[in-house]
């Protein structure tokens, strides 16, 4: 819900990271810090699939338009897989993998669907579509013209004007 932050929570996240940062009593660390340390992750017996909200992944998958969205990631995927199988060139195995991760960002799956706002819905259809199209290309590849086809139109209308859907049930 960062829309509801003034400029997106930008000033907010580099205030709170600041106060993590300099806070006496944290130390903020990485994945690669703590490898690179040698520290040995402590085994999880068990971890239950599931959200921040509302305690599934219904958020990101089911609906057949969020659906549709998975199935041109993994065929995009695959071409990525594919290609990367021979390709010799660092810089554009870095320039592909980082578009690979942009495609992958969960945030777009959250859009899809008919519970939130046709404006909202359209503008993130097309940058997602757009991001895949920008990763055909720097596998050189043609995109598949499935992609210069909308995904999802959208048409809730949230309350309070947000993205979010109300939890129900309990």
């Amino acid at each position: 819900a960062w829309e509801h932050y003034p400029f997106n929570g930008f000033y907010f996240l580099r205030a709170l990271y600041e106060q993590l940062a300099n806070h006496p009593l944290l130390e903020l660390t990485t994945l690669s810090d703590c490898l690179a340390r040698g520290l040995q992750p402590a085994p999880l017996p068990r971890v239950c699939a599931g959200s921040w909200v509302h305690g599934t992944l219904a958020t990101w998958m089911g609906d057949p338009d969020k659906n549709r969205a998975w199935d041109l990631l993994c065929n995009a995927k695959e071409a990525y897989d594919r290609v990367m199988q021979d390709a010799s060139d660092p810089g554009q195995r870095a320039a592909a993998g980082r578009q690979l991760a942009r495609c992958e960002s969960s945030d777009w799956f959250w859009w899809f669907g008919d519970y939130n706002p046709a404006d909202a819905v359209s503008q993130f259809d097309h940058l997602y579509r757009r991001q895949l199209v920008t990763l055909y290309r720097r596998l050189n590849l043609p995109p598949p013209g499935e992609l210069t086809l909308p995904i999802s139109t959208g048409h809730g209308a949230p309350e309070h004007g947000g993205s979010m859907r109300r939890a129900t049930g309990g």
